[in-house]
């Protein structure tokens, strides 16, 4: 599974290479799931494009980084009420998190700018990689047809798109919830 991953990422023309735990700058272990995930995978600043805000998976140099406006303030570095120890953010769209919680390697997601009340999206980092590269995968492979004449999704691709999610999420239900929660 992570050749595969690492090779959607690079058919997409995203960087992706082997990155060692000494590039981690975190204050906090760094959870074995999230470093095997770094050495086997190893996204590097990937930018997938998808309706609305592209999702964006950082480098492990700059994960530490990405928790600022959610786990501490980002000027002051006061830690922020409301968001538990147990979550890293691993990737986000326009800001809204995508977070590994540490205890069950489940990814969570939540919108910003309320209370922190993360659901869970994704059963772990691998499946998150797959769905967000096939997001792109299909956005990118349907170019200006990707619109419908109302500048929606056009219905064509957002029925490939859930085809192509039904054996990522092993549930055709769970694909078209995604396909809604992204905009498609």
């Amino acid at each position: 599974m992570p050749d595969a991953l690492r090779e959607q990422l690079l058919a997409l023309d995203e960087r992706c290479f082997a990155q060692p735990v000494s590039d981690w700058a975190g204050d906090i272990t760094l959870p074995a799931e999230l470093e095997r995930f770094y050495r086997e995978v190893g996204p590097c600043d990937c930018t997938l494009d998808t309706a609305g805000n592209p999702f964006f998976i950082p480098s492990l140099a700059k994960l530490w980084k990405q928790q600022a406006g959610y786990r501490w303030h980002g000027l002051t570095g006061e830690r922020l009420a409301g968001w538990s120890e147990d979550w890293i953010v691993v990737a986000d769209q326009g800001a809204d998190p995508f977070i590994f919680e540490s205890s069950t390697g489940r990814i969570l997601f939540d919108q910003h700018g309320g209370p922190w009340d993360p659901a869970p999206m994704f059963d772990d980092l691998w499946q998150m990689t797959a769905c967000l590269a096939t997001f792109a995968r299909v956005w990118r492979g349907a170019g200006e047809a990707i619109y419908a004449e109302d500048y929606s999704v056009n219905p064509l691709y957002r029925r490939g798109l859930i085809d192509e999610l039904t054996p990522l999420l092993g549930d055709a239900r769970r694909a078209q919830d995604l396909a809604d929660e992204f905009g498609w």
